[in-house]
């Protein structure tokens, strides 16, 4: 009985080691995979959160005095309207995109973990759980990594050129109030 015991142990420790080294290649191109995914979520989530800071300040230096819009005229007021409404739509616009990014990190982070638990499994020989499965769920998590930050980045630098036209006709319309009065004196 004990020959049978150590034979079927030695059999269940060649199975799980051949299991192991049979998904060895797909680990390891996974792992460099999701390392490199991983590097260009985190960097765009590192500029976005900047980019969010940045315009937080630039849209708070694009506001006036009330005692200065009381003496504007209503095309005046129109205007600066105009460039309060593009600067907030920027603002919501980041935060969106910035959300979606919070949201999607704490999902990868989570996933992250069973990345780590195939590596280590692989490192040490034993790898549990349903590994094909895992590897389909971490390869398709990478492919949608990969599309949604794509599709960020088109939203955000669509939101960071309507940010940037709206310091541009904040900046304009500045120039021409303090240039108003000087013209309108020397007439």
């Amino acid at each position: 009985m004990k020959k049978v015991l150590a034979f079927a142990s030695i059999a269940l420790i060649f199975a799980a080691c051949n299991s192991v080294a049979k998904f060895k290649p797909q680990i390891e191109e996974l792992a460099k995979t999701w390392d490199s995914t991983t590097s260009q979520v985190t960097e765009f989530a590192t500029s976005v959160k900047t980019e969010q800071s940045n315009w937080a300040n630039a849209a708070t230096a694009m506001t006036v005095a009330p005692e200065a819009m009381a003496k504007w005229d209503d095309a005046a007021k129109t205007k600066y309207a105009e460039i309060q409404a593009a600067a907030q739509g920027s603002t919501t616009g980041i935060s969106g995109i910035s959300a979606e990014l919070d949201g999607f990190v704490s999902s990868w982070t989570e996933k992250s973990n069973t990345m780590k638990a195939l590596t280590d499994g692989l490192a040490a020989g034993k790898i549990e759980g349903d590994v094909a499965a895992q590897i389909a769920d971490l390869t398709a998590a990478t492919t949608d990594a990969t599309s949604k930050l794509g599709s960020w980045k088109t939203k955000f630098d669509e939101v960071k050129a309507t940010a940037d036209k709206a310091q541009q006709m904040f900046a304009e319309f500045t120039a021409a109030a303090a240039a108003a009065p000087a013209t309108a004196g020397k007439k």
